[in-house]
């Protein structure tokens, strides 16, 4: 995307960065992270742009982006939130005009959240050990030396 030159020079921005802005915003909408490197290369594989030079107009962003939306989710709800963004966050930091946002929605998940275990068996252990040693009074061993 070319600029009109000013007193300055020219201000360009390639397609490569129109794109990197709408996969930037993709990840925000769905809460992804940028470290998660597999989150990234699919976000890439899911956004793609073409910029259409219209001549009285000057050059317009068209957006397509192929996605899966988590169960239970309302779609049309999910989808024109998605789209509003990238059209918003497209358009502010490019100065492109985006003239359409299209949202496939290609799968349906379930999210499962993932439960962290603490590891029982040392609690259990410990109580369980005790509990039964002192029942039978063999190994509790500060009553064992009060009464020797």
């Amino acid at each position: 995307m070319n600029y009109e030159a000013g007193d300055l020079g020219n201000i360009e921005i390639s397609d490569a960065v129109i794109r990197d802005l709408a996969v930037h915003s993709y990840m925000e909408f769905i809460k992804s992270t940028f470290k998660d490197q597999r989150a990234k290369r699919e976000a890439k594989s899911a956004v793609e742009i073409e910029v259409i030079d219209r001549d009285p107009e000057g050059k317009v962003v068209r957006i397509d982006v192929n996605t899966k939306v988590k169960y239970g989710e309302p779609i049309p709800d999910f989808a024109r939130k998605m789209q509003e963004k990238l059209k918003h966050d497209v358009e502010t930091y490019s100065g492109l005009k985006v003239d359409e946002v299209s949202v496939t929605v290609e799968d349906v998940y379930e999210y499962v959240e993932e439960i962290s275990e603490e590891p029982e068996e040392a609690s259990n252990v410990e109580d369980t050990g005790s509990e039964e040693e002192k029942e039978d009074g063999s190994a509790d061993t500060e009553n064992n030396k009060k009464e020797e």
